[in-house]
Parts: structure tokens; C-alpha cells; sequence
């Protein structure tokens, strides 16, 4: 049987142990020759139904480009791109194409604070007053209850305010981290304060981790932009990622921003800006971010040349009550079906990761339009099924 976009699907780099499997096609079993054939062609709708294929899942949901890497015992088992960056176009998405990954950002920031906590130049557990020096959280009840500390931002416990962003258009004046905080200037955003006594509260709060971002920016001297590429992307490797924003057109190979129609927006530049870095302005592939998860497991295992210690690496996979974050990741799951994960949803970008672990299987998904939640929820389903993941 003549499957119309499969040349489309696979011009990917890379290679892998496969296995053989059938799905059912029009009533017919067709023998398939790999796990990324089954994903490809044995999605299961939300809506119940029969199964179909990603191609079919990608132009229900409005979806012109994916990219997913999937992880076995704590590699890089196989990643692929599938689809195109920009919709109307032969602009085929690969394994180096970079994505919006919103709410992912937070894990690669954590990422970024942890190396400062293991070099000494912060303490997990001290007031962030002590480490700010161009803004401060306003004083309030509250902050003379308890200190807000990094602990406490990175897993959502601090008690501040502001969920998350919107995103910039193309020719919107960006504010700078303060004025976020301030909520001033050209910010979208209410001012970050503290609404409740810190550590007696659970709330997701992206202004939480821009006070964490400064913190960074503040004892570093540099952007988080800057930072990061030292304390994070050029220790392991990564050649793709970027807090930059906007992203300039020369970094290259760019997943374009789409409504959920699928539509082309965010132009005449093609996509948005999020200057909210920490919270949700990086720009990174699968293969690129799987190395941040792995580092911060391998660090949580203990192996030789972690990218933090051991005991650094047990707190980052350790709830802080009464939430269910550990410094930077959600936690869920128990024994061997425990887990870390993270979603992402920008306006015009979705993305998701999740690691076991036990075994190091997961997957890291993101997506180039503004319908892809679902479509996500679809492909992490069909892995499921597809690597036996535990649970």
C-alpha cells in the first residue's frame, strides 16, 4: 500500500534499533518496519475512533511541523522531525530545527541555577533578597513571614503571583526583567508580588521564576541569555539552543509560528518573542533539550562527571510540599513508573517532555502550532504503547 507522505516524514538524520510491528490500513494488516512507522501510522484520536496517522492527527489539529526525540535507558534512543516549518512550503522540520518550548524553559533555567548553587555562587535555601541588587520584592506582610528563597520559586512555593505571559509581536517594544517584575513599561503582566506566606502554598507561577531569573542576571552580571550559554549550553554541547529573544532569523532553521487553523502569524518575522526568558522564551530542539533531562537524571543517579552532584541532582527530584515540583520539574508517578515532565504552551508553539526515572525511557515533543496540546497528548500516548513505557 502507497503512503503519500511517507518521503515527507523521513528526511531525519540519525540511527536506531527498530522493531517490526503491523498496524491496520483500510482493513489490512501492513507490516511496518520500525516503532516510528507505528507512530506514524497508528495514532489514536482523543475522540475515540479508529486508529490513523500523524500526518491525518497533524491536519486535524492545524499542526504543520513536529519534532520528537525519544529517549531509552537514558540515551537518545532515535529523534525525528516530521512535517514542515512553515506551512505551504517544502521546508521540511528536522532533528536541528528549534522550537518555542515555553514552559520547558523553566527546567533549562533551573538548569542554569543549579550550576551557581554547585559552584557556590548561590544557596538554594538563603533569601533571594540577599542576592538582588537592581529590583526588590516588595515588602509586604508576607515577606517578613518566611523568606523567598530559590527553593521555593523553582518549585512554585514561594507564594508569588503571575501564572504566566503573553507573548510579543513582531515590532512590540520588549520590557527588560525589571519591568516585568514592575510590571511597567511595554510588560503585558500585573506586578510579581508576594500574595502569600512562602512555603505554606502551592502556585504555578512564571513571575516566580522571572524573580529567579534575575537572581541569576543580578550575580552573574550577564543576560540569563548569556549565562545560560556558560553555565548550561556549552558544558553539555548544546549548539541549538538559545534564551535570545527575539530570535534573530540567523540562528537558523526556525519552526515558524502558526494559529490553530494552521495559519501563518506572528509576521511579517514569522514568530514571537518572549522576553520573559526563564519563564518561557527558549528556543531549543528535542536532541538539544533531551541533554538538559539527561544531565539532571545522571546527576540524580549519581554517575561519574555529573552535571551537579549527586545530592544537588536528589533535590532537584524531590518534592517540595505542598506542591508536586521538585527545583524545576513536576514529579509524578511512584516506583517504577516514577517520573519528570514539564508542558509548554506558548500562543503559537506546544511542547512537552517526560523521563522514568527508574529506566530513562521518555520523550521530549514539540510542535509549531497553536492546536498542538492535543496532538501532543496523542503522540505521548501512542509512545506509551509503542516503548512500553512503565504505569
Amino acid at each position: 500500500m502507497y503512503y503519500p507522505h511517507k518521503k515527507l516524514f523521513f528526511l531525519a538524520v540519525g540511527s536506531v534499533v527498530l522493531a517490526c510491528t503491523s498496524v491496520t490500513r483500510d482493513d489490512v494488516v501492513v507490516e511496518v518496519d520500525s516503532d516510528i512507522d507505528t507512530l506514524v501510522y497508528d495514532l489514536i484520536p482523543k475522540e475515540g475512533g479508529a486508529s490513523t496517522t500523524l500526518r491525518a492527527r497533524m491536519d486535524h489539529y492545524g499542526v504543520p511541523g513536529i519534532s520528537v526525540a525519544v529517549l531509552r535507558n537514558g540515551e537518545v534512543g532515535w529523534a525525528r522531525g516530521f512535517g514542515v516549518k512553515l506551512v505551504g512550503t517544502d521546508d521540511l522540520v528536522d532533528t536541528a530545527t528549534v522550537f518555542s518550548v515555553a514552559s520547558l524553559s523553566k527546567v533549562a533555567a533551573a538548569a542554569t541555577t543549579l550550576r551557581l548553587v554547585n559552584a557556590g555562587l548561590l544557596d538554594l535555601d538563603r533569601d533571594v533578597m540577599d542576592y538582588l541588587t537592581s529590583w526588590s520584592i516588595p515588602e509586604n506582610p508576607y515577606t517578613t513571614e518566611s523568606p523567598v528563597t530559590l527553593r521555593r520559586l523553582m518549585s512554585h512555593t514561594a507564594g508569588t503571583t503571575v501564572h504566566g505571559f503573553a507573548d510579543f509581536q513582531p515590532g512590540e517594544a520588549l520590557p527588560t526583567t525589571v519591568q516585568i517584575l514592575e510590571g511597567s513599561g511595554p510588560a503585558k503582566n500585573s506586578p510579581v508580588v508576594v500574595s502569600d506566606e512562602p512555603g505554606t502554598i502551592y502556585r504555578y507561577s512564571g513571575g516566580g521564576t522571572t524573580i529567579q531569573q534575575l537572581v541569576i542576571e543580578d550575580v552573574t552580571g550577564s543576560p540569563l541569555a548569556s549565562a545560560a550559554v556558560e553555565w548550561v549550553f556549552d558544558p553539555l554541547g548544546l549548539s541549538r539552543s538559545s534564551f535570545v529573544n527575539p530570535l534573530p532569523a540567523g540562528h537558523g532553521n526556525i519552526a515558524r509560528a502558526h494559529d490553530d487553523r494552521g495559519r501563518p502569524t506572528a509576521l511579517p518575522r514569522g514568530w514571537e518573542a518572549m522576553p520573559e526568558a526563564a519563564a518561557s522564551g527558549l528556543w531549543t530542539s528535542p536532541s538539544d533539550y533531551s541533554r538538559i533531562v539527561i544531565a539532571l537524571r545522571n546527576s540524580w543517579l549519581g554517575t561519574p562527571s555529573s552535571y551537579i552532584s549527586h545530592d544537588l541532582g536528589q533535590d532537584v527530584m524531590t518534592k517540595v510540599r505542598p506542591g508536586n515540583f521538585g527545583l524545576g520539574p513536576y514529579l509524578g508517578g511512584d516506583g517504577r513508573s516514577r517520573y519528570f515532565s514539564h508542558g509548554g504552551s506558548n500562543e503559537s508553539y506546544k511542547s512537552y517532555f517526560r523521563v522514568f526515572l527508574e529506566s530513562g525511557h521518555g520523550a521530549v515533543v514539540f510542535t509549531n502550532g497553536a492546536g498542538g496540546s492535543e496532538l501532543v497528548e496523542e503522540i505521548i500516548e501512542a509512545l506509551e504503547r509503542i516503548e512500553g513505557w512503565p504505569g
